[in-house]
């Protein structure tokens, strides 16, 4: 039994009532009408046919009158109505952009793409983009020591930090991958300084972590230590999925170097590759690391551990 088959039909008479206001007001003006001539044919029996027809002019002056004001009447109504149901599809579109993109972007982000003054490519594009994996290190023992409502909410406390780091940083969240996080900067919204935005982000990571772990020790549950893995280059940039789902994601070698640089990473280290460490030199503190031989790589790529930032005094304010 199809149970909304009821509120369906509502709709349907509805929409039908008020896409055809014009001829609702040329319908009530023909009533008027006929209501005029009969009450004309009782008070007067003489010259019926004129009485019902309203040919003397001092009668089809004023029904062609009334007949005017109902057929504007009509129009005016209809008008309105057409104008309010538009005004609220686009709401109803609106909010589920805005819905969209505030689980990629952050909420002034996704508030500039509803309002159409930021344009996101839903073709695929190439673009340079900055690109970290966040990692928790030990997460399969830990969660074979704990309940799992426990490791659920611990997930969704520790994502709530990481998110708001990132959102702060204007980068754009690809996907969680269980207990891994993948994040972009540089598409679908470039700024000049996204690979410093990266970092800048991991950092803040690393330092909020610190705060976080000592709450969980303090109440006797394990701390949670990640490795960050961040690579810069070329990548294609767009939505992916079936009709039916899509997501924005970017795909490439960069995204994969990234992922691999962050499988490596130790507890509480930073690992950023060679491009990302040529941009980035003068705006942190960093040391190389032995050649690193990555899966897929024929040849070893260099890659640094960043220790912290040149000025300390420079953190999200520097880009606002």
């Amino acid at each position: 039994m199809d149970l909304q088959a009821p509120e369906t039909t509502k709709l349907s008479r509805r929409s039908v009532i008020t896409d055809h206001m014009v001829l609702i007001g040329f319908g009530l003006a023909v009533i008027y009408w006929l209501l005029d001539s009969f009450l004309s044919i009782f008070l007067s029996y003489d010259h019926f046919l004129e009485k019902i027809l309203g040919v003397e002019l001092d009668n089809i002056w004023g029904r062609i009158i009334v007949l005017c004001m109902f057929a504007i009447f009509g129009s005016h109504a209809q008008f309105t109505i057409n104008e309010r149901r538009l005004a609220a599809q686009k709401m109803e579109r609106d909010a589920a952009t805005r819905e969209r993109f505030r689980r990629l972007l952050s909420p002034d982000l996704a508030e500039l793409v509803v309002n159409g003054k930021l344009n996101v490519e839903k073709g695929g594009e190439s673009r340079v983009a900055t690109v970290m994996f966040v990692d928790i290190r030990g997460f399969t023992e830990l969660s074979a020591n704990t309940e799992a409502s426990d490791i659920l909410q611990m997930l969704n406390d520790y994502y709530e930090l990481l998110v708001d780091i990132v959102f702060r940083h204007e980068g754009t969240i690809d996907k969680f991958i269980g207990d891994g996080m993948m994040v972009i900067w540089g598409a679908p919204v470039a700024h000049p300084d996204d690979p410093t935005r990266a970092v800048s982000a991991a950092l803040d990571i690393r330092q909020s972590l610190e705060e976080f772990n000592f709450d969980r020790i303090s109440r006797g549950q394990s701390p949670i230590e990640v490795g960050i893995g961040i690579n810069t280059g070329e990548v294609v940039a767009g939505y992916l999925g079936s009709s039916l789902t899509m997501s924005y994601s970017v795909i490439g070698d960069p995204v994969n170097t990234a992922s691999r640089l962050c499988a490596i990473a130790r507890p509480g280290e930073i690992i950023i590759s060679e491009f990302t460490h040529f941009v980035v030199q003068n705006d942190f503190r960093t040391q190389e690391l032995e050649p690193i031989h990555l899966k897929g790589k024929a040849n070893a790529i260099k890659a640094f551990s960043v220790t912290g930032k040149t000025n300390p005094g420079l953190g999200y304010l520097q880009y606002h």
